[in-house]
C-alpha cells in the first residue's frame, strides 16, 4: 500500500510549481521585451535616415532659378526706357501689385512713369515684389501677378507697362482671393501677350525669380512698397504723393547730368 505525500512533500512540490511557473514568465516578458526593443531600433533607424536624408538634400545646392530673357542671373529688377549705360536718370521702383498705396503711386504717376519710359527720359528699373502674398486669401496673388507682369515683360516690355496699368486699374481689396488665373491672363492678352506668354502665366515660371531674387532686394531696402528712388534720392510718401513731383525730380536730375552737375 502505497503511502501518500507528507504535507512537507506536498509543501516542496508545490514550490517547485511555482519556481517553474515563474521562470516560464520571466521567460515570457524577456522575449517580449526583445521584440519591443527591436521593433523600436528599427524604426528609430527609419526615422534618423529620413533625417539624414532631408538633412543631406537641405545641404545640396539650390538650383539655378530662371531669370527672365535680357535680364542678367542676379538682377533683382526689369529695366525699361534708357538703357542702364545712356547716362541718364536711374529711377527704382518696388511694386507690389496688392499693395493699395501702389496702387495710388499708379493713379499718380502711372502716365509720367510710361513717357519717361517711352521717351527714354530715365531708365525705370522695376522690382516686382510678392511680401503682400499673404494679404490675399489665396496665399499667392502677389506671386501670381508679379509673375505674369515678368513673363508679359520677356515678350514686350511695352506689354508689361500696359499689364501693370491694367492690373492696379482692377487691383482687388487687401484679404480677397484677388483676381483668379483666368481674369489675370485675360488682362496679359488684352495687354498683348501672345499664346506662349499665357503659358508662361500657367506655369507659374518666374515665381521663383519673384521669391528668390527680386522680393530679397525689396527687403534689403528695408521698406515696404511703393519704394521709389531717382538716383540715389529716395522719395517719401508725400512726395511721390503728390502728382508732378517724380516727374520733376527726374527732370532736374537729367539736367544736372547734362551740365555735369554743374549750378
Amino acid at each position: 500500500m502505497a503511502t501518500s505525500p507528507s504535507p512537507q512533500d506536498r509543501r516542496a512540490a508545490q514550490r517547485e510549481e511555482l519556481r517553474k511557473q515563474r521562470q516560464a514568465e520571466l521567460k515570457r516578458q524577456r522575449t517580449v521585451r526583445t521584440v519591443v526593443i527591436a521593433a523600436v531600433t528599427a524604426v528609430a533607424l527609419v526615422i534618423v535616415a529620413g533625417l539624414g536624408y532631408l538633412g543631406y538634400r537641405a545641404m545640396q545646392p539650390a538650383g539655378p532659378v530662371a531669370s527672365p530673357e535680357g535680364v542678367a542671373e542676379g538682377q533683382p529688377y526689369l529695366s525699361f526706357g534708357a538703357p542702364e549705360d545712356s547716362g541718364k536718370p536711374v529711377v527704382e521702383l518696388h511694386l507690389d501689385f496688392m499693395c493699395p498705396y501702389c496702387g495710388q503711386f499708379e493713379e499718380l504717376n502711372g502716365e509720367d512713369v510710361q513717357t519717361m519710359i517711352e521717351e527714354e527720359e530715365a531708365t525705370v528699373n522695376i522690382v516686382p515684389r510678392n511680401f503682400l502674398d499673404t494679404a490675399s486669401t489665396t496665399g499667392d496673388y502677389s506671386s501670381r501677378t508679379a509673375n505674369a507682369f515678368v513673363c508679359t515683360y520677356e515678350e514686350s516690355p511695352e506689354a508689361a507697362i500696359t499689364l501693370q496699368q491694367l492690373l492696379f486699374e482692377n487691383q482687388p481689396a487687401e484679404n480677397s482671393a484677388g483676381l483668379t488665373d483666368e481674369q489675370i491672363a485675360s488682362y496679359a492678352k488684352e495687354a498683348g501677350a501672345s499664346e506662349e506668354t499665357l503659358s508662361c502665366l500657367d506655369e507659374g515660371t518666374y515665381e521663383p525669380w519673384v521669391n528668390k531674387v527680386a522680393d530679397p532686394h525689396g527687403e534689403e531696402t528695408g521698406s515696404g512698397t511703393p519704394f521709389v528712388k531717382v538716383d540715389d534720392t529716395v522719395l517719401e510718401p508725400q512726395q511721390w504723393g503728390e502728382a508732378g513731383v517724380l516727374k520733376q525730380m527726374v527732370d532736374e536730375a537729367a539736367g544736372s547730368a547734362s551740365d555735369g552737375g554743374e549750378a
